[in-house]
């Protein structure tokens, strides 16, 4: 009940952020797919993750820039039946300052109500380098609020490279540190590089196959697993509107 009425709760705010904006155009796109492993932020918490999900977009009638909300669902096969099934709701806002996109948001994260279940907030930037062929950089930090109080930050930086009419090459590369988890090691945590291929099917249909490689460099307690090298393989749908 605590963590329905949190989701609630998040669902609510966008709801109050967004009225009196009813003819403003809402974008967004509902998706599914499969992924071999599901690793987060370096720790390997499922093998065959199956996933669906919602994004939701309109224009904040105070700063002008852009209201989200996104619903996360998953399951996954974890032995130790941590991770069986997780919900996450965020909620954020981000705003064109210049040459920078600056975000803020919320996210609540729900293990199958389990005693991990938890909340972040987090602040983002990122930008366009034209000096280096129009790569996108970006930096963000969560800071847990409930199960941990810890902070974990990711730079990351992806570009997109248009092959024909219909299909694109995204690469992404990143790295991952965290403070003040138990679990967690302090410092920097691991690192990634990622390729997919959307494929645009038809008219508001994506298709997305991927792969990403993630190399962890820390340790973590007992319950979580750390096998250092992590091949991910899988294919997203979306359908957007």
């Amino acid at each position: 009940m605590r963590n329905y009425n949190k989701t609630i709760g998040a669902l609510a705010a966008v709801t109050a952020l967004t009225a009196g904006v009813a003819q403003a155009e809402i974008e967004g796109d509902v998706y599914a797919g499969y992924s071999t492993d599901y690793i987060f932020r370096g720790v390997s918490l499922a093998e065959d993750l199956a996933e669906a999900g919602v994004n939701l977009s309109t224009t904040c009638p105070l700063t002008q820039g852009t209201i989200s909300v996104g619903v996360w669902y998953g399951s996954g096969n974890d032995q130790a039946g941590d991770f069986d099934d997780q919900t996450n709701t965020s909620v954020g806002l981000t705003k064109e300052v210049g040459d920078y996109d600056l975000s803020v948001g919320y996210i609540n994260y729900d293990y199958n109500g389990g005693e991990i279940d938890t909340q972040e907030v987090y602040v983002g930037a990122s930008t366009q380098l034209d000096c280096f062929a129009g790569i996108n950089f970006g930096v963000t930090a969560f800071l847990d609020v409930e199960a941990t109080e810890s902070l974990y930050i990711e730079a990351a930086a992806s570009k997109s490279v248009q092959l024909n009419s219909q299909v694109n090459l995204s690469l992404s590369a990143g790295i991952g540190a965290y403070d003040g988890d138990d679990t967690i090691e302090d410092g920097f945590n691991h690192w990634f590089l990622g390729a997919s291929l959307p494929w645009a099917a038809r008219e508001n249909l994506t298709v997305t196959p991927f792969v990403k490689y993630v190399r962890t460099e820390r340790n973590y307690s007992s319950g979580l697993s750390n096998d250092g090298n992590e091949v991910i393989g899988g294919v997203r749908l979306s359908v957007g509107f």
